[in-house]
């Protein structure tokens, strides 16, 4: 198995450098990168969430955020934080993310569109800017949510890939697609703990789901970034957590991927070229035949020796 493993990697070696000019196909991409940090509400793990907005802020990137309208406008601290950094760059969006976290597929067309509506006037009377962004809790849509999504003027829908297709970028579109591609950890069943993916990997998922998709979508929640006691989330922030994502922003730039907000990936779609190999890099990236870290340099030798321009593989 090691000598197979060996033999394919060698083999995709010679691939990724060639003699000529690789072939390359043209797709619609924004090169970028969304993070949607889902559950903003107050009194819960207050310090760790405005303390995940504050390090976007400060590594001066993108980030949208799903606010449940119930349970938002008491906690002093979350609120101010976030009106102080409306409006300004980084940008900083605010979706729609259910009244109470309900399944809006357990209510009628009438019922979700109340939910929604609800949600929506008490954003905009708390921070004074109505949500374009719905991002149904759980990820669970059906044709009625779509109806009252219609019925609420929003433009941007955010469920998960495995359940909601992406769009078909195209101008004048009334509705854009983009459900959440992937995740900075996993939420293991049993004990309901978090458990961090290497920023390598995650780096490199970010960069197939570009070339999938023409984008990429990273869902965060905050408990991934709280300390845990015993069998519980705390609301004191882990340092850890909170030093590695900085550390992930800054290999996103450094990669030459833009962050973006939820409603900002429209915009930036254009016409793109990606070298004819890109995506049996990441196939075999994702059956694990070549590491990530493989991936990544591979990726950076070609880059370095000028074979391909960071352009030309992920824009």
């Amino acid at each position: 198995m090691i000598f197979l493993k060996l033999f394919l990697f060698l083999v995709l070696s010679m691939i990724l450098i060639p003699a000529y000019p690789v072939l390359a196909y043209s797709k619609t991409s924004c090169q970028c990168v969304s993070f949607r940090l889902d559950d903003i509400q107050d009194y819960w793990l207050d310090s760790v969430q405005t303390k995940i907005i504050d390090t976007f802020h400060q590594k001066n990137a993108s980030l949208t955020i799903g606010i449940i309208g119930n349970h938002i406008g008491q906690d002093f601290k979350l609120v101010h934080d976030v009106k102080t950094k409306l409006g300004k760059t980084p940008a900083l969006e605010i979706a729609n993310h259910g009244w109470n976290h309900e399944d809006f597929t357990q209510f009628s067309r009438e019922q979700q569109g109340v939910l929604m509506k609800n949600t929506n006037e008490k954003i905009s009377k708390l921070f004074g800017v109505t949500p374009s962004s719905f991002i149904p809790p759980f990820d669970t849509i059906n044709s009625n949510t779509m109806i009252a999504f219609f019925e609420n003027n929003f433009k941007y829908v955010s469920a998960d890939v495995s359940q909601d297709n992406p769009s078909v970028f195209t101008k004048n579109t009334q509705v854009y697609h983009v459900p959440g591609t992937g995740q900075i950890s996993n939420l293991t069943g049993n004990d309901n703990v978090w458990l961090h993916y290497d920023n390598q990997h995650v780096l490199v998922k970010i960069m197939s789901d570009i070339q999938k998709y023409g984008y990429s979508m990273v869902i965060l929640h905050p408990p991934e970034f709280a300390q845990r006691t015993q069998s519980h989330y705390t609301n004191d922030v882990n340092t850890t957590q909170i030093k590695n994502l900085g550390l992930l922003i800054d290999s996103i730039k450094k990669s030459d991927i833009k962050i973006v907000t939820m409603d900002q990936i429209p915009s930036n779609m254009q016409s793109k070229s990606y070298p004819g190999w890109l995506g049996n890099v990441f196939m075999w990236n994702e059956k694990g035949i070549i590491s990530d870290k493989q991936v990544l340099s591979n990726v950076n030798y070609l880059i370095d020796k000028k074979v391909i321009t960071s352009s030309a593989v992920f824009k």
